[in-house]
């Protein structure tokens, strides 16, 4: 793939992020903002059955219909708040005793494709903060929108190379490096943007970088 290529798909999603200082927290909101080709009705099986989610993303265990349970990979888990078929899936995203806010939005476009939306909502620790900036949770999603694009043909329009499944092996391959300091630098970016120092967003950019290392959730806060 060249490089050209790999920014195109790299810059199909749109990032920003919202911060909200607190008392030894910073509550962090980042947005992941893209297109893809399926409609909502072809995508939403595959944000919702665990059948599907486990072609794509990982295993998923429990009841992904409102008002249920599941487990994800990684520890992770939550609980189903509200699903609007097939246009709305709020959830709350648990780990390490935290449940932090999870929504996707699903609308459709006119020309039959999907504009989808993603918003994380955390209360990260401020050392973490000052050490990783959003890319510590945000390089996580990135990772998972790329596994969706490619499972779901949902990007092929962008470039003639196939959309690459990021893979815990393709992560440790210069290409998926590649691809993680290009999610690291852009939410660096979106980090400054939001008022974060310059210098202090770019050392975040380098330390998200170095964190993750070829695997998916390597931060943790």
């Amino acid at each position: 793939m060249t490089a050209d290529a790999a920014a195109s798909i790299v810059d199909a999603v749109r990032r920003t992020c919202e911060l909200e200082p607190g008392e030894g927290t910073i509550l962090v909101t980042t947005t992941l903002s893209t297109y893809l080709a399926p409609a909502p009705a072809r995508l939403w099986p595959l944000l919702t059955r665990p059948e599907e989610l486990a072609r794509w993303y990982g295993p998923i265990e429990g009841d992904l219909r409102e008002g249920g349970e599941f487990r994800a990979p990684g520890g992770a888990g939550g609980r189903i708040l509200e699903a609007v078929e097939p246009h709305k899936l709020d959830l709350t995203w648990e780990y390490q005793g935290k449940a932090d806010s999870l929504l996707i939005r699903i609308d459709p476009m006119d020309d039959g494709a999907s504009s989808l939306d993603l918003v994380h909502t955390t209360a990260m620790p401020r050392e973490v903060f000052d050490a990783y900036g959003p890319g510590a949770s945000a390089v996580g999603w990135d990772i998972a929108l790329l596994g969706l694009a490619a499972f779901s043909g949902g990007w092929d329009s962008l470039s003639e190379h196939p959309v690459p499944t990021p893979t815990p092996q393709w992560l440790a391959t210069a290409q998926g490096a590649a691809f993680v300091a290009a999610w690291s630098i852009r939410w660096g970016g979106a980090s400054a943007a939001a008022g974060t120092d310059p210098a202090l967003s770019r050392a975040g950019e380098l330390a998200t970088t170095a964190a993750y290392g070829g695997a998916a959730g390597a931060v943790t806060p």
